[in-house]
């Protein structure tokens, strides 16, 4: 009686252990905001969380009650479309909907803007909130061009990696204005409201000093990535402290 009680326990607590999942990397419970405005708590799936573009584009979601870490079917997945669905999240991280031009690394400039213009590039990603509130400040990564043949070479996309975490964009929005990058706003109008930021612009302390149009195709101010960020920082803080209500 004594070894069948054991090996009862022993079954049962072995069929447990197997009964367990875990969600696979890349699989994230979370949830949607239509383009309606309504909220689906949801399981997403990014194709994979170790390279920080794949957050911006190629989302996929669905039931939760299929997120227990086997596969999912792929014609249970649907797309997370970036403008029919405006946000999405999980954990403590928020991508919302960006109309952003993304110009590939040696683009011809002019060529690349009248892509733009002509509407023949993809301008509908995703963008991470990185700071909140009255201004929005927005991370976005540059997504690179790779084949599948480049995807078997590790070293090489260890190297693209590294470069996209190291130059990311850093992109603004406020009070229903579309994000755009920090270095393409006109900083007159769009910081109308607050005095004292644009006299720091004016008078040159912050990093950066935003242009617009053809300067904008032009010129470059060497920032990104975390200088880029950090100089954004303290544009919208400065904005915070003295101006926001």
């Amino acid at each position: 009686m004594k070894y069948i009680i054991i090996n009862t326990f022993i079954f049962a607590l072995t069929s447990a252990l197997v009964g367990q999942t875990k969600l696979r990397d890349n699989q994230l419970e979370g949830y949607i905001i239509t383009a309606d405005g309504t909220k689906s708590e949801v399981a997403i799936e990014i194709e994979d969380v170790n390279l920080p573009w794949t957050f911006q584009d190629d989302v996929k979601y669905y039931d939760r009650a299929l997120l227990t870490g086997a596969r999912v079917k792929r014609e249970l997945k649907k797309n997370l479309v970036a403008g029919e669905i405006i946000e999405y999240g999980f954990a403590n991280r928020r991508f919302v909907h960006v109309y952003y031009h993304v110009k590939g690394k040696g683009d011809d400039v002019l060529k690349s803007t009248m892509d733009k213009i002509k509407g023949e590039k993809n301008m509908d990603f995703f963008a991470e909130i990185i700071k909140d509130g009255k201004i929005q400040l927005l991370k976005f990564y540059q997504p690179p061009v790779i084949t599948d043949e480049d995807y078997d070479d590790d070293e090489l996309i260890k190297k693209i990696t590294t470069e996209a975490k190291e130059n990311f964009d850093i992109l603004i929005a406020r009070d229903g204005q579309k994000a755009k990058p920090i270095q393409e706003i006109s900083y007159k109008t769009f910081f109308e409201d607050c005095p004292f930021v644009v006299n720091k612009f004016e008078n040159k302390r912050y990093k950066f000093t935003p242009t617009s149009g053809i300067k904008k195709l032009l010129k470059s101010d060497g920032l990104s990535g975390a200088k880029l960020e950090s100089a954004a920082n303290l544009v919208v803080d400065d904005y915070m402290t003295k101006c926001a209500k």
